[in-house]
């Protein structure tokens, strides 16, 4: 038993130093990990903080880093470096990205909201190919690029303030700081929150923008200085919120591509939006424009095949601020341009989802119509869902919160077999034969004799008499409601006319009902008249209905008094339509009478 023990214990002491030296390694590797996301305190850092608005309301800043160190200086080679910001101004980033500041060509990969090593900073990661040495005087630059909404604000309609951080946040401190901020074009700096510290900008002018300057050195590690400043402009500003862009690209049989893009966006900015200038691919021809109500006045530029076309789209009604406004643009764009046939069956779309605009899309979905009979193969961009149907197929992409540095350039490729473009001219063709040659034996057939009843002039009298005496009792019964809402007659007395007018009108809609089932049997002429009449009155009918509709709308404020008035127009255009109708129809009964 005692010597059981001794090898139990000679055992237990030999595997404590193994086990010692088997976790070596791993504690090696856990304080190289840690190095690598810190840059040594040998190494220098310079930043250029550069904020920049755009005309549609983004806010781009860009952070240059310089790494750097004095000759004969050691440093670890840099896996990653971490920057950031407030956290407040997480909500409003749209898009991160980074590259090396010589080459934007070279990107790195970009890790999001990760810690900075302290609470309340929202920090990224730029993760680099390789290691970064700096070491014995050397230097690099790599710059960071973030992409925020929603930080400009309007102030009234000319005046907008900016809230932006003043300097980035970085885990070590940096030797200096510059700061440069870019307003748009015709924009003048007003004030800002340097002026509480008894600070200011430094403003000279670069064509038509105001660029801002100032330093701070030491810039201290962890800084957080959440800033603002305003500035006015005498130039339309936009402050849009797009919700959301559909675009539909319709390729067909007969070598033809057809784009509409579907707008969901919102005003945001104090003064009024009338109208909205959007940039189309490169030879747009055939620009329309619409909205739910009908076509929009669109102004295009002159058709060119090697530049963008640029068309202002003018809104039916003005869209006051926190107003969101619907409308379609569509187009035709040159085939040969876009689609390349790459062999008697394989064809290939080179295209952009959406291009050319300055705001973030908030939602964006692009649909592909293939033309029928065609399959679809692949595509460079994912992820994508197909729809197919009997004959044709249709290929949707879905991408959220979507920047002007987004790449949406795509390669698209499907399969078609060219005979498809005869199938439905075909089909029509025989589907026509087939009617003719039954048209043609129902004509040899014989015919029973059409009978023709004679109609009564005292008919056709009694019918334009008691329409007459309709529209006079309908025109009555209105100024009585008008006579009542002013008060101008009691309303007891109102009551009691109202209800023997009612009376009248039922007894006269009875006969009327009568008289044109006889008038609609005398043949097709007087039945088509009596048919016209029926679509008039139930035009009539509708257009009334919603006079009352937009009224009690416009009361409850739901429509501004411009869209109140532009449908109070196209409502009475119906109306004078349909009166104009019947009162052709009735003209020409008079003069049978006669």
């Amino acid at each position: 038993m005692f010597n059981l023990k001794k090898a139990r214990l000679r055992l237990l002491l030999f595997s404590i130093p193994l086990l010692l030296l088997a976790l070596t390694p791993l504690r090696a590797s856990a304080v190289t990990t840690y190095t690598e996301t810190r840059a040594s305190s040998s190494v220098d850092l310079h930043v250029d903080h550069s904020v920049q608005v755009q005309e549609g309301g983004l806010v781009l800043i860009n952070d240059t880093v310089r790494l750097s160190t004095k000759p004969g200086e050691h440093a670890e080679p840099l896996q990653n470096v971490s920057i950031g910001f407030p956290f407040q101004y997480g909500p409003n980033l749209d898009y991160c990205f980074a590259h090396d500041a010589l080459n934007p060509d070279v990107q790195f990969e970009v890790a999001l909201d990760v810690g900075l090593g302290r609470v309340g900073f929202y920090g990224i990661d730029v993760i680099f190919h390789e290691p970064i040495d700096v070491s014995d005087g050397k230097s690099y630059n790599f710059t960071v690029v973030f992409v925020f909404s929603n930080l400009v604000s309007p102030i009234n309609e000319s005046s907008f303030r900016l809230d932006f951080p003043m300097y980035p946040s970085l885990t070590q401190e940096a030797s200096l700081c510059s700061v440069t901020v870019t307003l748009p074009p015709n924009a003048n700096y007003t004030e800002s929150s340097l002026l509480e510290r008894g600070l200011d900008f430094n403003i000279t002018t670069i064509d038509s923008r105001q660029v801002l300057n100032h330093t701070k050195s030491p810039l201290e590690d962890f800084t957080y200085e959440p800033a603002w400043l305003t500035f006015t402009t005498t130039d339309t500003f936009l402050l849009i919120n797009v919700d959301e862009i559909r675009r539909e690209i319709t390729l067909d049989e007969w070598g033809r591509l057809r784009l509409s893009d579907f707008y969901h966006l919102t005003n945001e900015a104090e003064k009024e939006l009338s109208e909205i200038k959007i940039r189309l691919p490169q030879g747009a021809y055939g620009v329309s424009a619409r909205d739910v109500l009908g076509g929009l006045s669109v102004v295009s530029e002159e058709e060119n095949a090697t530049a963008y076309t640029n068309a202002t789209v003018s809104f039916r009604v003005t869209l006051k601020k926190g107003e969101t406004g619907k409308f379609a643009v569509t187009y035709w764009l040159p085939w040969k341009s876009y689609v390349n046939q790459g062999s008697w069956r394989d064809f290939n779309l080179t295209f952009t989802l959406f291009e050319h605009f300055d705001w973030t899309i908030r939602k964006l979905a692009v649909t592909i119509n293939l033309p029928e009979g065609a399959e679809f193969q692949s595509s460079s961009i994912n992820p994508y869902s197909v729809q197919k149907r009997v004959f044709q197929e249709n290929v949707t992409f879905v991408l959220y919160d979507v920047t002007p540095f987004h790449d949406l350039n795509f390669s698209f490729s499907y399969g078609y077999l060219v005979f498809w473009a005869s199938f439905r001219p075909t089909l029509w063709i025989g589907t026509l034969a087939v009617i003719l040659c039954a048209i043609a034996l129902v004509w040899r057939a014989p015919r029973p004799p059409v009978p023709i009843i004679p109609i009564p002039p005292e008919d056709l009298r009694n019918f334009v008499a008691s329409y007459d005496d309709k529209r006079s009792i309908l025109s009555e019964l209105e100024s009585l409601e008008q006579q009542v809402r002013k008060g101008k007659i009691p309303r007891r007395r109102y009551k009691v006319k109202k209800k023997t007018l009612e009376g009248r009108l039922s007894v006269l809609s009875r006969d009327l009902t009568d008289l044109r089932e006889r008038i609609r049997k005398a043949g097709p002429r007087y039945a088509n008249a009596m048919r016209q009449i029926e679509v008039a009155e139930t035009e009539l009918e509708g257009a009334e209905t919603d006079v009352q509709r937009i009224g009690t709308r416009y009361r409850r404020g739901e429509i501004s008094a411009s869209a109140y008035r532009k449908l109070l127009e196209d409502y009475h255009r119906r109306r004078d339509r349909a009166r104009t109708t019947i009162d052709g129809v009735l003209i020409r009964l008079r003069e049978e009478i006669r």
